[in-house]
């Protein structure tokens, strides 16, 4: 797989904490160093464990230059987020970030955050011109999805158009994307 050259998709990534452990925290955050230092992309990380703090730091990332990947790492439930145990649905999620995130990719990196209607994405898709969005439609354990995850976000960065990413990385990651329950919806 050859690098788009010139091309890099920067990730902004909101994150809630994990548990109640804060010594001893869990965290994407060494992920998102690895594909920095792999791929010579930039990241932020930001804490978002209130509906107060994830909207502060989503107008933060409004209209970001450089960055293309919006990777949500929370708890999740079908059609939304959890923050702190509050629930916030996808389509809050769209009129907060309105179309600052034009062309931009989300990722769901929580439990069953896509697991609704498609109707549900592609109206979110269509309101926040999100290119591409992708999650997972179940309950999953952690470490396993934070290892697809640190998969799915590398590959990103050797595609400018997403179907045929989706294709490469469904065909070549299939195991994984089956069993841990990964989908991606295109515009």
């Amino acid at each position: 797989m050859a690098l788009t050259k010139g091309y890099k998709k920067n990730i902004a990534c909101l994150e809630s904490f994990w548990d109640v452990d804060i010594e001893n925290r869990l965290t994407v955050g060494p992920i998102l160093e690895l594909l920095s230092r792999r791929n010579g992309i930039r990241f932020a990380l930001l804490t978002s464990n209130t509906k107060e703090e994830f909207e502060y730091n989503l107008i933060l990332l409004r209209n970001r230059k450089g960055y293309g990947i919006l990777y949500l790492a929370f708890h999740g439930q079908p059609g939304r987020n959890l923050l702190n145990g509050s629930p916030l649905n996808i389509e809050t999620l769209a009129e907060i970030m309105g179309e600052g995130f034009t062309n931009w990719i989300i990722y769901f990196g929580s439990c069953g955050t896509i697991n609704v209607k498609e109707e549900r994405i592609l109206n979110f898709t269509k309101s926040t011109g999100i290119v591409m969005v992708m999650g997972y439609d179940r309950s999953i354990d952690w470490l396993s999805s934070t290892a697809l995850d640190l998969f799915l976000l590398d590959c990103l960065q050797c595609y400018r158009d997403m179907r045929k990413f989706w294709n490469f990385f469904r065909r070549n990651y299939q195991g994984m994307t089956e069993i841990i329950g990964l989908k991606a919806f295109n515009k």
